[in-house]
């Protein structure tokens, strides 16, 4: 019987989540949340997936957009999850996505939390202990493949109104933040920005990335780039950098790009 996993990943810790947990399943496909393709959704899934960051206490505008326009009408499923990777605070990420499940007639039968390595760089310096909060994060990430193969149940959580108000107001917010990033003199035009961008708001412009305001604030481009030439404001410049240590540039690209990987 097949599984799928749908996933939204902009410096590839929800991506990681997403490939170990689809190689432990049979016959799991997993599927970026952004692809340009449509997914395909019929027949009977022992399981589908959600696996995506916690942004501003709430899911990222991407996978809310996507869960709306999926089409379950000739779908059975035994069993809906949603796991959410987060730095500090989960906020109400799974009590969204639960919601926006019942809105399309399905409901969330397991609802889990991975913390892992907080990257959001623009508000923050980025911790020294990358190997320490990885090895953390495995092991929390083996855990939640245990309560998938046994299909625990775990609702959400109730959500918290004042975090809905504060998720709406940020997300809003967000779509523009890129107009204070800054493009150094040390952009060597590789246009590596654009590709690892998951929601397409970035085009080169004479060799240089401009921002077309639908952000996301993932701040893929910002940690990706290879010569720290995107900034936020004169807030990042002497920040540290992180991707997951197993999600490079081209990882994330193939995948994101792909119509589906499938996991035997």
């Amino acid at each position: 019987m097949k599984n799928m996993i749908f996933y939204f990943s902009g410096t590839g810790n929800s991506l990681h989540a997403a490939r170990k947990i689809g190689k432990s399943l049979t016959a799991c496909s997993i599927q970026s949340m952004t692809s340009i393709v449509s997914p395909q959704l019929q027949g009977h899934y022992e399981s589908i997936g959600f696996i995506y960051p916690t942004y501003f206490q709430g899911v990222p505008i991407a996978v809310e957009t996507f869960i709306q326009k999926l089409d379950f009408s000739s779908v059975e499923c035994d069993y809906f999850y949603g796991l959410t990777t987060y730095g500090a605070l989960q906020g109400n990420a799974l009590p969204q996505l639960d919601r926006l499940l019942r809105g399309k007639g399905e409901k969330l039968h397991y609802g889990g939390a991975i913390k892992m390595y907080s990257n959001y760089v623009v508000m923050y310096e980025l911790s020294k202990k990358v190997g320490q909060k990885t090895e953390k994060a495995e092991q929390a990430i083996d855990r939640v493949i245990v309560d998938l193969t046994e299909k625990k149940v775990r609702a959400a959580r109730r959500p918290v109104p004042f975090l809905d108000y504060y998720y709406r107001w940020r997300v809003e917010q967000a779509k523009t933040l890129d107009q204070h990033y800054q493009v150094s003199d040390d952009c060597i035009s590789c246009n590596l920005c654009q590709k690892v961008c998951p929601v397409n708001n970035i085009e080169m412009v004479e060799g240089q990335p401009t921002f077309l305001n639908h952000c996301e604030q993932c701040v893929a481009c910002v940690q990706y780039c290879p010569k720290k030439a995107i900034n936020f404001k004169s807030k990042t410049q002497q920040r540290r950098r992180y991707n997951h240590p197993e999600i490079s540039s081209k990882t994330l690209i193939r995948h994101n790009r792909k119509i589906a990987d499938t996991y035997r």
